[in-house]
């Protein structure tokens, strides 16, 4: 077994919403809930950006 880290930075959405859409209110709100996911997770994406950069 490979000692890596591992992550799943996946926001839980309210909506699936498709690549194709078009309703503002659907976007806004899923940029919402993205970005209320990044703020509780920050420690997380952090640590995943220290790693990537890691030389």
């Amino acid at each position: 077994m490979m000692d890596a880290p591992f992550f799943r930075l996946t926001p839980l959405l309210s909506d699936n919403v498709p690549m194709d859409c078009v309703d503002d209110e659907k976007i806004t709100k899923m940029l919402n809930e993205t970005h209320t996911y990044i703020r509780e997770n920050k420690a997380t994406i952090k640590r995943v950006a220290e790693l990537l950069t890691k030389k």
